[in-house]
């Protein structure tokens, strides 16, 4: 039996810099990953859809040629060496972080485990037992599957099966309009793809600020998207080269054909074969492990990061909750996360990018609320750069112009929100964010110039 000072069962973005920095403070580390280190994210998520992404926008930028003074007689799309350059810019991530952890002298085991004790974990692989005086649970999250769809066929996708495409399909259906849904049609349609989003809530992007999901639902419509919103699955039948789909729309039934069918409808966590319930963790009805604002489970010094918390299901979500655990661990310093000062990012055209509350969730919290919206096509680098589609609606508290959430939809807004969150770390007043001087032109200043409007000094508009 071997003992360690902290185990982590998972290597994605959470579990590999959860290791880095517990070998960092000395402790004496072990990282069991069954598949490839970085998790979803680096394998199957994040990074290979953005690779996708970016061949998908010089397409696009291709196909504008004359607005920027070059002409092309015919583009020939090959999506196959698309997806091969996605997976070689996974593996050369995936490659990094297997230094790291020789770097910083990290032991991992590539194995299952789970639970035999509440401080006992047992590889399931190599039968080997290993005992920790603190224990992460960082094992992540999985697409979630419709039962009314059978995912062994090839034409039905979920986001996993849907990154190992080696061409683009000439039509598809995506059930669920959130990030993963919107940019997956923003990647297919780009290529040529008929697409069409099905979403059974009242909008697309619904966990986003009203104004700027109306916003990005018209520019995706203009761009051809089929948008179909509170709208209900009924049944699908899955021929050899199409899936008729029927949904049903205020009562009224209609049916949909595509050559493929892509669910992205959520996660569900990794808990399964974990052996929680014996040993005395508490999971909610989905199976997500419960934990405080520390990341304290229901057992002493064992702790849980990353989508299997169902907190906020975002890799930089799961290295911050890392971090926030092994300072924790290390030096009981109290560490806690805020969700609501953490980031979210979607990477369509245009772009997404938020932090803090709605305009709804803070009328909620019972704040007296007031809001000041800025247009990119006001904004120089914008228009400079030949897309000025988008605004930044910046909320606010109206007594003291307390900073509560800024939403943005643009060109390039997804490198700048950072800015804003840290203003939101800061506890800022739109007075003070006018203060902070933005180097021009660039699209960042869209921030400074609505926190001048929301302080009732508008300069450029």
């Amino acid at each position: 039996m071997m003992n360690y000072d902290v185990i982590i069962i998972g290597g994605g973005p959470g579990g590999y810099v959860a290791a880095i920095k517990s070998a960092n403070a000395g402790k004496k580390t072990v990282l069991i990953e069954k598949e490839e280190l970085g998790g979803t994210c680096l394998n199957w998520g994040c990074i290979p859809t953005k690779s996708l992404l970016r061949n998908a926008e010089i397409v696009r930028s291709l196909s504008e040629g004359e607005k920027f003074g070059f002409s092309i007689d015919r583009i020939k799309l090959d999506y196959e060496k698309a997806y091969l350059r996605s997976r070689e810019v996974s593996a050369q991530l995936v490659n990094g972080i297997s230094y790291l952890m020789k770097k910083n002298k990290v032991t991992v085991v590539k194995d299952t485990a789970k639970f035999i004790g509440k401080k006992e974990i047992l590889l399931t692989g190599s039968k080997e037992r290993l005992t920790g005086e603190h224990i992460i649970v960082a094992v992540g999250s999985k697409p979630f599957h419709l039962p009314i769809l059978d995912y062994s066929k090839p034409n039905v996708l979920d986001s996993k099966k849907a990154l190992q495409l080696k061409r683009a399909p000439r039509s598809i259906t995506i059930i669920g309009a959130g990030a993963i849904g919107m940019e997956f049609a923003t990647i297919f349609q780009s290529y040529g793809a008929q697409v069409h989003i099905v979403e059974m809530l009242p909008r697309i992007l619904p966990n986003e600020d009203e104004d700027i999901s109306t916003l990005m639902e018209k520019e995706m419509c203009r761009k051809g998207l089929k948008i179909y919103t509170g709208t209900k699955l009924i049944s699908v039948e899955n021929n050899k080269n199409v899936v008729k789909v029927k949904f049903e729309k205020d009562g009224n039934p209609f049916t949909l054909e595509s050559e493929m069918i892509l669910t992205a409808t959520g996660v569900c966590p990794n808990t399964k074969d974990l052996n929680l319930e014996k040993v005395g963790f508490i999971t909610d009805n989905r199976g997500y492990i419960e934990v405080d604002k520390r990341m304290h489970t229901s057992i002493r010094d064992v702790y849980a990061i990353g989508d299997v918390t169902g907190k906020l299901t975002l890799a930089h979500t799961a290295s911050a909750q890392a971090m926030c655990v092994v300072n924790n661990i290390c030096c009981k310093c109290g560490d806690e996360l805020n969700y609501d000062n953490i980031p979210r990012c979607t990477y369509t055209v245009p772009e997404l990018a938020s932090v803090g509350l709605t305009e709804a969730k803070a009328r909620e919290k019972g704040y007296d609320v007031e809001t000041a919206v800025f247009p990119l096509s006001a904004n120089g680098k914008a228009i400079s750069y030949g897309d000025d589609t988008g605004s930044v609606k910046l909320i606010f508290e109206k007594k003291y112009g307390q900073f509560l959430g800024i939403h943005m939809a643009g060109v390039h807004v997804t490198e700048m929100i950072w800015g804003a969150a840290a203003y939101l770390k800061m506890e800022m007043t739109v007075d003070e964010m006018t203060q902070v001087v933005h180097p021009h032109p660039t699209v960042s200043e869209v921030i400074m110039e609505a926190a001048h409007i929301a302080n009732g000094e508008p300069i450029h508009i």
